[in-house]
């Protein structure tokens, strides 16, 4: 096994082991049929319940993740996002799924006001958080990466049924804050097409769950509580059908000079968000769009987030500040309960 490999593994190990979500089990319901496979950049794991061929499924399933990843990795040279940024400002042909997904980004941007923002590859190529050359850039590298971040000079274009998009040159795309999401989507929907009534989809930071919990009801989900060993949760949710994505400062970053830089860019700074939120939790139908969100409303960070969320009024979201408040959206509060009483819960909008 190569090094680069090596310190790849080592990394996924790390995450995974910071995880800001998992499962929580008890007695009832049958085993799930599992696959565990190394994609995305994480550790996936796909848990069928009740699937007559289930090994069959599986294969499938992870077949189509590694599909998508060929299309939307920016670290593979074939796919359509490395395609396109190296294609110096050319129009170039991509598959109607990566059209999709850049469709869905943009509205996405367009939604949060850019603080979700697939036009960052430039930005963090120069960070490199999450892989053992991570660095801290100089300004003067940040403001020209910055120079290429305007998402909506991204063209799209349909001809003879055939899918086409241009960058400006000198931009770079990252499709890596909602990538996740996109694959989970499609998964969710092949396992549904395909007859299976219950199943899990654990991507790292992203829960999906297909319909009813084994033993009946809905799923139960903690939510790690930041800055803690993995398994101290602060709350839960309890859903069905639904992604439920959790993002933090804690999951991945790197320290230089006593420093701790995480992975979630400011789009306007070009540096990791000064939030004052440990954590975002989105719980939405669409896991591509709580994926997203989740990114977006930790750059918002605990002013402005929670001013989005009060005018939306349809997002399922669940915040912890920096000062240990919990805040929730008022379409969370039948979901969510609040488990760690050292943390003070309100709901954001309440009594305005």
């Amino acid at each position: 096994m190569t090094k680069r490999a090596l310190c790849l593994l080592a990394t996924a190990a790390a995450l995974l082991c910071f995880a800001a979500l998992f499962v929580l089990r008890s007695g009832g319901g049958a085993e799930p049929a599992v696959s565990e496979n190394f994609r995305l950049g994480t550790f996936v794991r796909l848990s069928l319940y009740g699937c007559g061929n289930a090994d069959e499924e599986l294969a499938k399933g992870d077949e189509l993740i590694k599909s998508l990843e060929n299309l939307f990795s920016v670290n593979i040279p074939t796919s359509d996002i490395a395609r396109l940024n190296a294609a110096g400002g050319a129009w170039t042909r991509i598959d109607a799924r990566t059209a999709e997904l850049l469709e869905a980004s943009l509205a996405l941007a367009e939604l949060t006001g850019g603080a979700f923002s697939p036009a960052l590859g430039g930005v963090t190529a120069l960070w490199r958080i999450g892989t053992p050359e991570a660095r801290v850039p100089s300004d003067g590298e940040i403001a020209e990466a910055l120079k290429y971040t305007d998402y909506s000079k991204i063209e799209l274009r349909v001809e003879d049924g055939a899918h086409f998009a241009r960058l400006p040159r000198g931009m770079r795309l990252d499709l890596g804050a909602i990538a996740k999401g996109c694959v989970a989507d499609a998964l969710k929907s092949r396992f549904a097409a395909d007859g299976v009534r219950r199943a899990m989809i654990d991507l790292g930071g992203n829960l999906d769950f297909v319909g009813e919990s084994p033993r009946g009801g809905p799923w139960r989900a903690g939510l790690q509580q930041p800055e803690r060993p993995r398994g101290e949760y602060f709350g839960i949710i309890e859903a069905e059908d639904v992604s439920v994505v959790t993002s933090g400062p804690y999951e991945r970053y790197f320290e230089k000079d006593g420093v701790r830089y995480h992975h979630i860019i400011d789009p306007a700074t070009g540096r990791p968000a000064r939030s004052g939120l440990s954590s975002v939790t989105v719980i939405d139908a669409n896991s591509a769009r709580a994926d997203a969100l989740c990114t977006a409303l930790f750059v918002m960070g605990s002013r402005r987030a929670p001013e989005f969320l009060a005018r939306r009024g349809d997002v399922r979201a669940v915040l912890v500040t920096d000062d240990k408040r919990v805040l929730i959206t008022p379409s969370a509060e039948k979901i969510f309960r609040l488990t760690d009483e050292s943390l003070a819960l309100s709901v954001i909008g309440a009594g305005e």
